[in-house]
C-alpha cells in the first residue's frame, strides 16, 4: 500500500481513445429516445480528479454545498480545492469507494463513511470541525472485499446504517448512540450467505413496512427485529453482476415493489415486474436499454419535478482497464423515466460522447440551491457537475 500527497494535482492514468463502436440495438422491450426540453450544462469541478467516489455537503458551515471527493473538497460555488488528506494507493488505485455522508459521532459535523474493496475495509473519516484541518481516519472493519456500500435505515429507528456491497458476505452494519463527539462503537449484523455478490439493494418487496435486502440470486425477508432475527431466504431471480444500488421501487404503480438495475460490467439495464395473484408472487424481466455498457452506480432521482422517479445512470470510465465489454465506447449519461400508459421507459439524453464518467458513488444534490436535483460524477476521468437548468 502505497498513498499520494494531497500536494499532488492526480495521479496521472494511460491516455485511452473514447472510440465510436457499434453496440447492440434497442430491442423491442427498450427505451425510446425521446427529446426533452430538460437541458444540463456542464462544470468541471476537476478535470485531473480519478477519485472514484464523491460527497455533497456543506464543509465549513457557510451555508454554500461543497464537493469532497478523494483527498480534496471544493468550496461552492467556485470550486476552490483544499486538502481534506493523504489518500491510500493500493495496487494503483486510491483508497475510498464510497463518500457516505452522515454525523457519525453527532458533533454538527457531517463524516463521510467510506467502503472499499481493495483495502477490503470500512472506515470513516471524521470532519475536523471549525479549524478545517486534515480529517481523522476511524477503522471500523475489514471484512473483505466490497465494490461501495450506502446509507438505509435497516432497523427503522430513524438513523442511517450502513450495507457495504459485499463479495464474499452480507451484512449492515450500524454505529452506536454515543455522548455527542465521542468516536462511537460499530455494531456488523449478518443478513444471509446467500446475498453476497457483486450488487445488491434494500426495500420492502412484500409490502411487510420493513426493508428487505436484495442480492443477485435473490432476496432476504427481514425478520421483525433485523439485529436479532433470521432473515429468510427466496431464491426468486438471478440478476446478474447489477449495480449498486439495484433500485426497489414501485415501478409500475400496482402497489408492490420492483426492482430495477444495469450490469455493472457488461452492457444492459433492466427491471423486473413483480406479479402477485393470490399468494403466488412471480417475477418479470424487462428489457430497458442494451446499448450501453458498464452502469455501475445508478441514481434514483425524480430530476424534472414531475414526481415520478427516474433512473439515472451512465458509463462507468476504465474500470477493468479496458477489460471491460464495451470499454472504449463513448461516456453516456441518460436518465429513464417509466411512461405509464405506453407501459415502459422512456430514456432522455443527457450526455452522449462526453467526458464526466459515473464512478463508484455518484451524487443527485442541488449544488446551486435553485429547486431541482444536479448531477455530480466522480470518476477516472475526472469530477464533474452537470447543472440541471430546469429552474434558472
Amino acid at each position: 500500500m502505497s498513498s499520494f500527497s494531497t500536494s499532488r494535482s492526480a495521479l496521472l492514468l494511460p491516455v485511452v481513445a473514447i472510440l465510436l463502436t457499434v453496440t447492440p440495438m434497442l430491442s423491442q422491450e427498450a427505451a425510446v429516445s425521446t427529446e426533452s426540453d430538460l437541458q444540463f450544462r456542464l462544470h468541471e469541478v476537476n478535470k485531473e480528479s480519478i477519485f472514484s467516489a464523491c460527497a455533497v455537503m456543506d464543509v465549513n458551515k457557510d451555508g454554500t454545498l461543497d464537493i469532497v471527493s478523494g483527498g480534496f473538497w471544493y468550496e461552492g460555488p467556485d470550486w476552490k480545492q483544499h486538502d481534506v488528506r493523504d489518500v491510500e494507493v493500493i495496487n494503483g488505485r486510491p483508497d475510498g469507494y464510497s463518500h457516505l455522508e452522515v454525523d457519525v459521532n453527532r458533533d454538527g459535523w457531517t463524516d463521510l463513511v467510506h467502503v472499499n474493496f481493495r483495502s477490503s475495509s470500512i472506515y470513516w473519516l471524521e470532519h475536523p470541525g471549525a479549524d478545517l484541518g486534515e480529517w481523522t481516519k476511524h477503522m471500523v472493519a475489514e471484512p473483505g472485499h466490497m465494490e461501495t456500500g450506502r446509507l438505509y435505515d435497516v432497523d427503522n429507528d430513524g438513523q442511517y446504517d450502513v450495507i457495504p456491497n459485499g463479495w464474499e458476505f452480507a451484512a449492515w452494519y450500524e454505529f452506536l448512540e454515543e455522548e455527542p463527539g465521542v468516536n462511537p462503537e460499530w455494531a456488523r449484523y449478518d443478513i444471509h450467505p446467500e446475498g453476497k455478490g457483486h450488487g445488491c439493494g434494500f426495500g420492502d418487496l412484500n409490502n411487510d413496512g420493513r426493508g428487505d435486502f436484495v442480492g443477485i440470486h435473490g432476496w432476504a425477508e427481514a425478520p421483525e427485529n433485523p439485529r436479532e432475527g433470521d432473515w429468510v431466504w427466496h431464491p426468486d431471480f438471478e440478476l446478474g453482476r447489477t449495480s449498486i444500488p439495484i433500485v426497489v421501487d414501485d415501478i409500475d404503480g400496482d402497489g408492490d415493489n420492483d426492482l430495477i438495475w444495469s450490469l455493472g460490467h457488461d452492457y444492459g439495464t433492466y427491471w423486473l415486474e413483480q406479479k402477485q395473484d393470490g399468494n403466488e408472487v412471480s417475477w418479470e424481466k424487462h428489457i430497458i436499454d442494451e446499448t450501453w455498457s458498464q452502469g455501475h452506480s445508478p441514481l434514483w432521482v425524480d430530476l424534472d419535478n414531475d414526481g415520478i422517479m427516474e433512473f439515472v445512470n451512465g458509463k462507468r470510465y476504465w474500470s477493468h482497464e479496458g477489460r471491460d465489454p464495451g470499454a472504449t465506447d463513448p461516456l453516456v449519461l441518460y436518465r429513464y423515466e417509466y411512461d405509464s400508459k405506453a407501459g415502459h421507459f422512456r430514456r432522455y439524453t443527457i450526455q452522449e460522447n462526453g467526458p464526466a464518467g459515473v464512478g463508484l458513488d455518484p451524487k443527485a444534490a442541488d449544488l446551486d440551491h435553485d429547486g431541482d436535483m444536479d448531477l455530480i460524477l466522480p470518476g477516472r476521468s475526472g469530477l464533474y457537475w452537470y447543472e440541471n437548468l430546469l429552474i434558472d
